[in-house]
């Protein structure tokens, strides 16, 4: 229940009003005139203030401010003699959050407190999110030492630290990069590192929503617009309104939908379905896809002019394979974080897991990094993560500056450029071997496998290293 002080000369009328009040379960203070109603805000620092608009020692429009400046996080609901709402709209004006028209019915009374007290709940827990969320998101949360990582950083501060992104029609941002690299992660430091932070931020994925439905979420519709429209639903551009809206994975609307989504961000307005008036939006939008955009262009799957429009500011996010002084950090983040989610005491990976993580190519990146400990962590027991507990596949593990390849005679080339070996004639004798051996010495149909005509396979195996006996 809330706290309420309760300003009103006439004291039959305010001891109604504590009585009532104090039976809904409130705790009740009242105060007769202004100038103990600015102590007793100061003392008991009420959550809902009722302030009679004319008081003996002062005007209620001029004493509104005062008590707020007392109490700031309070809520005002003003009171007023019948015919002087212009006076109540004037208190609306200087902070106060309801009014009531004397003579004030007391179940009217408890009513308008109670809706007061959830809205400030609303507000405080809605406070209480975004503030947790802002916390979590910022840029100190995106975890890396790696160059390509500091660079990301510092494109973002760079962008974000003027007034840009605040403009009524801020600059669209293209965030790319193959899946499970953190492209939300990104829009969410963007969105909560720039100058739109304290408003909403609104995640569409484009793969969730069907084409017949993708126009409906992001424009809304009125009612009647289609069999299911049985009332009429904002959509993401105004429910985002002040702040960003981020469309992942981009790369997969169709064609008609590209079309609505390029006249939205050029004029800056939307139409709901089934609707005739355009509404103007302020929103700053965030784009991302693990598709070669450009490619789509030119295979005619992405809009080109579309292409442009979100292309204005472009962020890449390189794969873990290229963040090689990354891996280490993020498994020891992923491993405290799912320790303390699952309640696991505190572990700890062998050198050999830890290099084995710093050798694997992470094809499904961070998030795979992620999941892996997690696995890991629920069927493993021991204090100490082992490679083996890792359960990763051999096959993808990669050499210190270079690559392996696995070949079908359980042999493998290991490309090692720091190394700079092998050379080029012995990865091509070791796939030329690989190729004869795997059809039995047949060169014939080596031949046919590897492109080539049969003489120039025996020519290329016998300039190897050593002489092949071929079949003739």
């Amino acid at each position: 229940m809330a706290r309420v002080l309760i300003v009103e000369d006439e004291k039959i009328l305010a001891k109604n009003f504590e009585a009532k009040l104090a039976s809904g379960g409130h705790a009740v203070r009242v105060a007769h005139n202004g100038a103990t109603a600015r102590t007793a805000s100061a003392e008991f620092l009420p959550e809902i203030i009722l302030l009679d608009i004319r008081l003996p020692d002062s005007d209620g429009l001029k004493l509104l401010p005062k008590l707020k400046a007392e109490c700031p996080f309070a809520n005002v609901i003003v009171m007023t003699a019948h015919g002087n709402e212009r006076v109540a709209v004037e208190a609306m004006k200087a902070g106060a959050c309801e009014y009531l028209t004397k003579p004030i019915d007391l179940d009217e009374l408890q009513i308008v407190v109670q809706r007061t007290e959830r809205h400030q709940q609303l507000s405080d827990t809605l406070s209480f999110i975004r503030g947790q969320e802002k916390e979590e998101s910022g840029l100190d949360h995106m975890i890396g030492e790696s160059q390509a990582v500091r660079g990301l950083k510092e494109t973002i501060r760079r962008f974000t630290r003027g007034e840009a992104l605040a403009l009524a029609d801020p600059p669209t941002v293209l965030i790319t990069g193959e899946t499970g690299t953190g492209k939300d992660l990104a829009a969410q430091a963007i969105h909560y590192q720039g100058p739109r932070s304290a408003h909403p931020f609104i995640h569409v994925n484009c793969t969730a929503l069907p084409a017949t439905l993708f126009e409906s979420e992001l424009f809304g519709h009125v009612r009647g617009a289609f069999t299911s429209a049985i009332s009429a639903k904002r959509g993401l551009f105004e429910v985002a309104h002040g702040g960003t809206i981020f469309l992942d994975e981009i790369g997969h609307l169709d064609a008609d939908v590209q079309a609505k989504l390029l006249h939205a961000i050029e004029n800056r307005e939307i139409r709901a379905v089934g609707g005739t008036d355009t509404r103007s939006i302020n929103v700053h939008i965030i784009a991302a896809t693990n598709r070669d955009l450009e490619a789509a262009v030119e295979k005619g799957d992405f809009r080109r002019d579309l292409f442009h429009r979100l292309h204005v500011i472009h962020v890449h996010l390189p794969p873990l394979r290229d963040r090689e002084d990354d891996v280490i950090l993020l498994a020891s983040h992923f491993l405290a974080h799912h320790c303390k989610r699952f309640g696991i005491p505190a572990r700890r990976f062998s050198q050999s897991a830890l290099d084995l993580m710093r050798g694997y190519r992470w094809r499904g990146n961070i998030r795979e990094l992620s999941h892996t400990i997690e696995s890991c962590l629920l069927q493993s027991a021991g204090e100490t993560i082992e490679a083996d507990d890792l359960r990763l596949s051999s096959g993808e593990t990669i050499e210190q500056g270079g690559f392996a390849v696995e070949l079908t005679n359980g042999r493998k080339i290991v490309m090692d450029f720091e190394r700079q070996r092998p050379t080029l004639d012995e990865v091509e004798h070791a796939i030329l071997v690989a190729a004869y051996e795997h059809t039995g010495q047949n060169l014939s149909r080596a031949a046919r496998i590897l492109g080539i005509t049969r003489e120039a396979l025996r020519y290329r195996l016998n300039k190897g290293v050593e002489s092949v006996q071929t079949e003739g």
